[in-house]
């Protein structure tokens, strides 16, 4: 497989694209500098024995929130502690022990933890989501290249995504030959391969940059921020590029010259793979992505069988519904849906990574009779998600014929990021009718002459709401005229919004 990363640098938004043999698989936005990952001296607001979490004060105008599993105690267990240390493709971190994925639930009461008032450092593990305030953990993490390193926790783990027991075993060797005396390691699966010396080396500039930070800390106020993360291609750079990477693109020069800096010190094996790209041509245009961007702003995507899939993103989840459309190249019903639905399995995981979108997702796949094909259609969409290197999970086949799926929240999906809520239509994607509007401005009528004495009434609204009320409706204005014994005028102005009107009494 091609691999190669698209970096578009300019003052006011840096953007990264993946590209998997030549198409946009993965965007990345940041317009303003993402909270992940930094560090802050925060203050307990409130606890909340009911649902074992606290709000903490970080500076920001929303608190953040930090759940009972995420506060660091020498009191727990190290294997007991959450994993939920989110540093680029590590989001599931331990060891082999079955022991290690202790629920949250079992976490001790949070009253017995932390009090209101309490000052304590934590960490953003998640980016703000639409309305909720950032994730905290006091298990603070710090990445580097090959680990992350755990100040406040004896534990030694190694990344799951790590599968050849061969070599989790060399690696889980070197990480307990060169543990520090204080601190827990993570290896993460870019270290795959990598030497004692590299993963030494890599240890060595984060206990450096943990000491810089108790000392930042010890004089900093309430509110402050201790330590911030890297920005979005240098991110990127340490947590995504891997032996699969053949080519990094860079239309910014100073971001190019920060990119290599940032190569020579930490992966000078990457180095050699990146490039300054000067064209005049937008990059993102060259490779098609800004069409990717737009097609994924929409809710219908077409297939090539000419079916498609329509995709809806609601508060509590993501629903893709497939039709066959104009696909009609089968012998019966049955292998139409078949078919199409093996289309859309692979269309599927491509806008799930490309919109990033997480959290529950239902599918309805076209309706199938047979097991046979039903249990195949599985097994290929089990195969097409091993390419999302974001955590998912198929959880059934449900009786009504819905897959349903979870995908990890890690950001705010792309629509989300790009996109504001509808002015007119309050989000729901429908405005009223025009229909609907006039019977609505009837009633309106009808209530202002009761209410109030007048001679006659003017309507004053969008010309194409005058225009229905000239000729499909104008029986129901004449009707109303003779039930109110008032002359009713009519007034176009193209400044009204085609839902606005006024009853002006006279």
């Amino acid at each position: 497989m091609s691999v190669e990363l698209l970096v578009n640098v300019t003052p006011f938004e840096t953007r990264v694209a993946r590209i998997e043999n030549g198409q946009a698989e993965e965007i990345y936005i940041e317009r303003e500098r993402g909270l992940k990952g930094n560090i802050y001296k925060g203050r307990v607001q409130r606890v909340l024995p009911g649902i074992q979490a606290a709000f903490v004060d970080i500076g920001m105008d929303k608190a953040g929130f930090l759940y009972a599993g995420d506060i660091a105690t020498a009191k727990q267990p190290a294997l007991e502690l959450s994993e939920e240390i989110d540093h680029g493709d590590d989001n599931e971190v331990g060891d082999d022990s079955s022991a290690s994925n202790q629920p949250r639930r079992n976490a001790p009461p949070i009253a017995n933890l932390i009090r209101d008032g309490q000052e304590l450092m934590v960490q953003v593990s998640r980016e703000p989501i639409a309305s909720k305030g950032p994730r905290l953990t006091s298990q603070v993490g710090l990445a580097g290249r090959y680990l992350v390193y755990l100040p406040h926790l004896q534990h030694t783990g190694i990344a799951r995504r790590l599968e050849d027991p061969v070599e989790r075993e060399r690696l889980l060797a070197i990480a307990h030959a060169i543990a520090p005396e204080k601190g827990g390691l993570i290896i993460r699966t870019v270290a795959e391969g990598k030497q004692e010396a590299d993963i030494q080396q890599d240890l060595d500039y984060l206990l450096r940059l943990w000491g810089d930070i108790e000392k930042r800390t010890k004089s900093a106020g309430l509110g402050t921020l201790i330590h911030k993360e890297l920005n979005l291609y240098l991110r990127v750079m340490r947590d995504y590029v891997d032996a699969e990477v053949e080519k990094i693109h860079i239309d910014s020069k100073e971001a190019y010259e920060s990119m290599k800096k940032f190569a020579r010190r930490f992966m000078p094996e990457v180095s050699k793979r990146l490039y300054y790209y000067p064209g005049e041509r937008p990059i993102f245009d060259v490779y098609g992505v800004e069409e990717a961007i737009e097609s994924a702003l929409k809710r219908r995507v077409p297939l090539k069988s000419g079916g498609h899939i329509v995709i809806d993103q609601t508060e509590a989840l993501i629903a893709i519904d497939v039709n066959s459309g104009s696909f009609v190249g089968s012998r019966n019903m049955e292998e139409t849906g078949f078919k199409t639905n093996l289309e859309a399995v692979h269309e599927i995981v491509h806008q799930l990574r490309l919109r990033n979108l997480g959290g529950i997702i239902v599918v309805d796949f076209i309706d199938m009779q047979e097991d046979e094909n039903k249990q195949r259609l599985m097994e290929v969409l089990d195969e097409a998600l091993k390419r999302d290197k974001t955590k998912t999970h198929i959880v059934q086949l449900s009786e009504l014929g819905l897959v349903e799926m979870t995908r990890k929240r890690t950001r705010d999906s792309l629509g989300r990021m790009l996109m504001k809520e509808c002015g007119r239509c309050g989000g729901i994607g429908q405005a009223k009718s025009p229909t609907t509007i006039c019977y609505q401005l009837f009633r309106e009528v009808v209530a202002e002459a009761r209410a109030y004495p007048c001679e006659k009434l003017m309507v004053i609204a969008h010309p194409s709401i005058i225009d229905l009320l000239l000729s499909e409706e104008n029986q129901g204005v004449l009707q109303l005229e003779e039930f109110l014994k008032k002359e009713i005028s009519l007034k176009s102005d193209e400044d009204f919004a085609s839902d606005h009107y006024e009853v002006v009494l006279q």
